[in-house]
């Protein structure tokens, strides 16, 4: 039986109730859990046809001010890292692309150059209204192994307006 609560379709049958997602977001930067939880996403998109929207931040990979307020890189320098940054997620997009592609399935992608991924997060979730967002749980930036989630998957389950889904 399907049935329609709070804009939420759900699948109830005597056992569970499944939540179906309409419209999700996933986080990509190329680790292994990054590329585990695309896999998710798109066996989500195959069960419930729902919207994909993929993205990228490059700001997350510059050097924190706050950390380095003496580190001073000349123009010329941080232009360049900032481009090659550009390339490679235009690269990561596309290639995180070809998998829904590959399946036949529509996929959206937006490179973000200006916010940190858990700020944009915060703010599209509830400007665009997605319901479930879906991350990697250590990103390819990580240092520490030993940990469960990283930092930005942390910020995304403790600050999120909507359905978190974090993949190891």
């Amino acid at each position: 039986m399907l049935r329609e609560v709070e804009g939420l379709s759900l699948i109830i049958n005597q056992f569970k109730v499944i939540k179906i997602y309409k419209k999700i977001l996933l986080a990509v930067d190329g680790s292994f859990h990054s590329n585990n939880a695309t896999e998710q996403v798109l066996e989500f998109q195959k069960l419930w046809n729902c919207k994909v929207v993929i993205f990228h931040s490059i700001k997350h990979h510059k050097l924190p001010k706050s950390l380095y307020p003496d580190a001073f890189l000349p123009v010329k320098i941080y232009c360049n890292i900032e481009e090659v940054s550009k390339k490679a997620g235009e690269v990561l997009l596309e290639k995180t692309k070809k998998v829904f592609d590959k399946s036949q399935l529509p996929a959206e992608t937006r490179l973000i150059e200006d916010e940190s991924p858990e700020e944009y997060i915060a703010r599209i979730v509830e400007k665009e209204n997605f319901d479930l967002v879906v991350l990697g749980s250590k990103g390819y930036h990580s240092k520490i192994k030993e940990v469960l989630l990283g930092t930005v998957s942390t910020k995304v389950v403790k600050y999120a307006r909507c359905d978190v889904l974090v993949v190891r």
